[in-house]
């Protein structure tokens, strides 16, 4: 029968998981030393002087920020110790068992910085489960060791061996800051966007359309520096000041308003992007239109629409203010091998000249202000 009871990695075994955040029964390595106190007793009727339940507990930790605009959430570790499951003898050999339940505790707490400084200090490795299993099964075998060694902490002398080592490695390692290792993203991305928009008509076609106002929603899809935006535009405001001609209808008469909007797929090359600022130049083609709606209601006809290929040119410029790197498996955004995450507002500024069906070709001023986010995987 094993002495050492060693709780299997949380990652691992998620039923099996120690959470000192929760239950307050569990004792921390960096709480101090055991103590009579944190142990059940017995009486020493057996050959066993004690009995010790520690183990590493892996879990995910909170938000990090790094810099003014990123934040980072990675894997951290704890050694733990469950009173509840430990016992040491209440006659003579009561001193010696804490010893030996104690050099135990500190060989997981030993394991622990040298896989926690594995996982921060190396570059990003997202099999990060076979990562710790090696370091279970490494801490598994040198307690098995101790314990054979020891004779299952009866034998001091031995004990005594072990723990001047340990205490010299507890001495010599401890666990580097924490820092962002080296990863590598997938050259592909997927975001979305959303906010508002205005149209504005310059020179001779100001005088036949007010400005108009919408709402912008859109999708991204990215390869390396190279991105497709597909946004859709729908809104109105925009008054018609003089009267033109319609399809359905033959003459939209001044005075009314308008809706308008369009459906455009973008080109969009990065020439500059930062963890802060992100420029891109655009080309870019799709459909605009126009609806008109006739005052008088007992008309035969009331709605009409003009519409035309719409070809446009223009830039985007973006400002990160959020930027999550996910070091750890997320199910809302990044993949299984972690990702990041940028979340900006996005300025595009772009001339359009749309052709519509009733002989008018105008160009018009685009202004887009909307937020985006964009996700980018880590490479396995």
């Amino acid at each position: 029968m094993r002495l050492i009871i060693l709780l299997l990695i949380a990652a691992l075994l998620p039923s099996v998981t120690i959470d000192a955040q929760t239950d307050i029964s569990y004792k921390e390595w960096k709480d101090g030393p055991l103590s009579p106190d944190d142990f059940m007793k017995r009486r020493g009727t057996g050959e066993l002087i004690g009995q010790i339940a520690s183990g590493i507990s892996s879990y995910t930790g909170e938000w990090e920020k790094i810099t003014w605009n990123t934040r980072v959430k990675r894997w951290h570790s704890k050694t733990l110790f469950d009173p509840i499951k430990s016992w040491v003898r209440t006659d003579t050999l009561s001193d010696q068992a804490l010893e030996y339940c104690q050099l135990i505790f500190d060989v997981a707490e030993v394991t622990r910085r040298k896989m926690q400084n594995h996982l921060m200090s190396s570059p990003f490795n997202p099999d990060y489960k076979s990562t710790m299993s090696r370091y279970y099964d490494m801490h598994n075998a040198r307690t098995e060791e101790i314990e054979m060694a020891t004779d299952k902490g009866k034998d001091l002398d031995e004990l005594r061996i072990f723990q001047k080592i340990v205490a010299e490695e507890l001495a010599t390692i401890s666990e580097v800051p924490a820092t962002v290792p080296e990863y590598v993203l997938r050259k592909f991305s997927l975001g979305m966007s959303g906010g508002i928009a205005t149209q504005i008509h310059p020179g001779r076609y100001g005088s036949y359309f007010g400005p108009g106002y919408g709402l912008l929603f859109g999708f991204d899809f990215g390869i390396g520096r190279s991105e497709i935006h597909w946004d859709t535009i729908m809104g109105g405001g925009s008054r018609l000041h003089k009267d033109i001609q319609g399809r359905d209808i033959d003459t939209w008469t001044a005075g009314q308003r308008l809706m308008y909007g369009d459906i455009s797929l973008q080109y969009a090359y990065n020439i500059y992007d930062n963890e802060n600022i992100k420029i891109s130049p655009l080309i870019g083609f799709g459909l605009g239109f126009m609806d008109y709606t006739a005052k008088d209601k007992k008309a035969e006809i009331r709605t009409d629409e003009i519409s035309g290929i719409r070809l446009l040119a223009g830039i985007s410029i973006e400002l990160k203010y959020l930027r999550s790197l996910y070091l750890v498996p997320d199910y809302t955004w990044s993949s299984i091998y972690g990702g990041l995450n940028e979340h900006s507002a996005r300025l595009k500024v772009y001339v359009a000249n749309t052709s519509y069906g009733n002989r008018m070709d105008p160009y018009s001023i685009n202004i887009a202000l909307c937020t985006n986010i964009l996700s980018k995987y880590m490479k396995p």
